[in-house]
């Protein structure tokens, strides 16, 4: 697991995960920050700086509209193997 995630943006990048719906043949996550902030007890000024630090990392993609994000490949690599070795734990 990366050290990149061993606190909150995991929690984030998990929700964004958990929440993407199909569009047009492409996962897509349609929550705004603040309903992403709502779900989690954070702010939303901390889940904007959290998703902002995702993008640059090349986890989380902006798609076309404002308020619509896409897992990249990294991220849903990096979450099969959170998920696996919380499973082992």
């Amino acid at each position: 697991m990366s050290d990149f995630f061993m606190n909150d943006r995991y929690r984030v990048l998990e929700c964004m995960a958990q929440r993407q719906i199909i569009v047009n043949n492409e996962a897509v996550v349609k929550l705004s920050q603040q309903e992403i902030a709502d779900t989690l007890g954070f702010t939303k000024s901390k889940v904007n700086s959290i998703i902002r630090e995702l993008i640059q990392k090349g986890y989380v993609t902006q798609v076309n509209a404002r308020g619509k994000y896409a897992l990249t490949e990294n991220a849903n690599r990096e979450l099969r193997n959170m998920q696996s070795k919380e499973a082992v734990v």
